[in-house]
């Protein structure tokens, strides 16, 4: 009797081990602009933590200067005395890319900031920077072509 039971709670633990693991084989790595990407690049951006609804929803280059209605700002900074860009200036910025480098430049460079960022940083297009700097510093940033 006492061996079932034990052959039981291996067999339940397993399964359970299995099915919480899954999720961990998932790859984390976007694969279109979304509510998601939004979120972690403005939190970064200005220091501050958002909510979200949980609604995922695609973002293109008509709404990417515009916090998508499933996040709201919260007064909670990610790191202290730290003073990031105002929200209207992130979403410029993230606008930029998501109307000039396609989702998958855009993760790559993030993954390549992190080992090289002087080497990656000088690998970005001068339109995208220009326009960078169009939105940090309060000018409109003109894009004019369109990630594929």
């Amino acid at each position: 009797m006492l061996g079932r039971r034990v052959g039981a709670g291996v067999v339940g633990l397993a399964l359970a081990l299995i099915i919480g693991l899954s999720g961990c084989s998932q790859g984390n790595t976007p694969t279109e602009y979304n509510t998601l990407t939004q979120q972690n690049f403005v939190e970064l951006c200005t220091n501050y933590l958002y909510t979200s609804s949980g609604e995922i929803t695609a973002i293109n280059a008509s709404t990417a200067a515009t916090l998508d209605t499933a996040l709201k700002a919260t007064e909670t900074t990610i790191a202290p005395d730290v003073k990031g860009s105002s929200e209207s200036s992130c979403l410029c910025m993230y606008s930029v890319f998501v109307d000039q480098m396609p989702i998958s430049d855009f993760t790559t460079l993030n993954s390549d900031l992190k080992s090289d960022p002087e080497k990656t940083w000088n690998g970005v297009s001068s339109e995208i920077k220009d326009s960078l700097t169009k939105c940090a510093t309060g000018t409109t940033a003109s894009t004019t072509t369109t990630a594929g």
